[in-house]
């Protein structure tokens, strides 16, 4: 299962990591009859989401987008991110700066998700529409 996480006030990221979402499963070992792995979105951006604990097993992969706020992951989500486990799932952290400089951002959320038992594979930062 691949799973799209985004947090996306102005529907930058979700647009970003949506698109990236659907081009991997496209990609992931199409069956016979043509069809690919299944995809499933999580948009965390309203506050009563942040509420339910997000876990993924080593069989998933997660790709989890934020934009950045003044060079880092926003505070407003460390609390909730610091609750996404994995259990030796491949993840892809995104982020999404407008065009200043997306400082350690990226590094931050590499590390939450390292800490948090994901594998980190591959990570982007994207210019984009910022609040």
């Amino acid at each position: 299962m691949l799973n799209a996480m985004y947090f996306s006030p102005t529907g930058t990221t979700k647009k970003v990591v949506s698109e990236l979402a659907k081009t991997i499963a496209e990609n992931l070992n199409p069956d016979a009859a043509g069809n690919t792995t299944g995809l499933n979105t999580v948009d965390f951006t309203l506050p009563e989401i942040r509420l339910k604990p997000a876990s993924f097993s080593e069989n998933e992969i997660l790709i989890l987008g934020v934009p950045v706020y003044a060079g880092r992951v926003p505070n407003i989500l460390l609390k909730y991110l610091a609750g996404v486990k994995g259990s030796g799932t491949i993840a892809i952290p995104v982020v999404l700066y407008g065009n200043r400089n997306y400082d350690d951002a990226l590094i931050e959320l590499r590390d939450i998700l390292d800490g948090n038992g994901f594998k980190v594979v591959a990570a982007g930062a994207f210019v984009g529409e910022h609040s």
